[in-house]
């Protein structure tokens, strides 16, 4: 009897780095992230004044900044799978001269056409 097949889920996509992530999906998940800490920042700065507040949303935003790396960093190994690479040039998005353009390049490179060693098709897990 054949295994079924894993689905994708938010779970896979943030904290997987298993499988393959088309540019889209990439893209959205980097957003997301990104619309979270600009809000715990602004949070942050309207906040100033209130101590109790202050200290609440400092703690949010270094939290939310602790799992969006942990979670970029998994989105961009699976983005590398898709396109046909090996997940450990994730630690070039960590050069800070390099990491701008590293970063355009997961955006736009298109995905390896057809199965490869790292799954069946975009945007989805590794069975």
């Amino acid at each position: 009897m054949q295994t079924p097949a894993r689905r994708p889920t938010v779970a896979w996509l943030f904290f997987s780095p298993s499988g393959r992530a088309g540019r889209q999906v990439f893209i959205l998940g980097w957003l997301f992230w990104m619309t979270l800490n600009c809000y715990a920042v602004a949070s942050l700065a309207l906040h100033q004044e209130d101590e109790d507040l202050f200290r609440l949303f400092s703690l949010l935003f270094f939290a939310g900044v602790t799992v969006s790396v942990a979670s970029t960093v998994m989105m961009s190994v699976k983005r590398l799978h898709d396109m046909g690479l090996p997940g450990i040039l994730v630690f070039v998005l960590f050069v800070p001269a390099v990491s701008f353009v590293m970063l355009f390049v997961l955006c736009l490179w298109p995905s390896a056409s057809g199965p490869n060693a790292y799954g069946p098709a975009p945007d989805w897990p590794k069975s």
